[in-house]
């Protein structure tokens, strides 16, 4: 795994180290060409890459990006979304969660929850599922009545899970990406792994253009020694 950046900086350094080696052989031959009788009144052949284009497939490996997200709570929409959640995982599951009420999300418990999660809108993070699951939702779990009668211990673990799962998937779901700033992009140049098909692979399509500079020194009027680089 490289950076792309540092990939396109190797094939700039071989691209120009081929350059490098066509001219150093290009002087050479001039230097035979001018001991040699007859070849010394022809032209030096050289050879010359004005332009060089790659079409290149790389896989995709890895982002690394900040993001910036915006958590907005709305109270009704917020316990639709976890009471239509827990229907369905009661359903699914075979669970008896209780239906949230507009009471509990007023509790203490919940509320600092909501509170604190506004507080750290705006700042930029690396892995927005890392930071949600940052989120400790056992006191807000142990803060809620489930009115239901479970004699098995490991049914009571099973819906606290099942809650919790709910909870973290609705508080994700109050969140609206506001900015992201790409860091690095990391890729592997083998394409050819049968692991590949589910990755995301491009095509780079890089094209270079020769743009020759030359570095002149001199000394001017006042002895001082310049150099003076200039484009060709």
């Amino acid at each position: 795994m490289i950076k792309l950046s540092d990939y396109l900086d190797y094939l700039n350094s071989e691209i120009i180290q081929a350059r490098k080696a066509a001219d150093e052989n290009a002087v050479l031959v001039a230097k035979e060409y001018a001991k040699h009788s007859y070849l010394k009144y022809f032209k030096v052949p050289r050879y010359a890459m004005r332009t060089v284009k790659m079409d290149i497939p790389v896989k995709i490996t890895d982002i690394d990006a900040d993001s910036k997200y915006n958590f907005k709570y709305e109270p009704e929409v917020f316990l639709k979304d976890v009471n239509n959640k827990i229907i369905e995982s009661n359903k699914t599951k075979d669970l008896k969660i209780s239906l949230l009420e507009e009471k509990d999300l007023k509790n203490k418990d919940f509320q600092t929850l909501f509170k604190s999660l506004e507080n750290k809108d705006q700042k930029y993070v690396k892995n927005f599922t890392t930071e949600i699951k940052k989120v400790d939702l056992s006191p807000q779990i142990k803060s809620l009545n489930l009115k239901v009668f479970k004699p098995q211990a490991e049914e009571n673990e099973e819906a606290n899970d099942a809650l919790a799962k709910i909870l973290s998937e609705s508080i994700s779901s109050r969140y609206n990406l506001v900015n992201s700033k790409l860091n690095n992009i990391y890729i592997d140049p083998n394409t050819g792994s049968s692991d590949d098909k589910d990755k995301l692979i491009i095509n780079l399509h890089v094209e270079m253009e020769e743009e020759a500079i030359r570095i002149v020194t001199f000394t001017d009027k006042d002895g001082k020694e310049i150099e003076e680089i200039t484009f060709d």
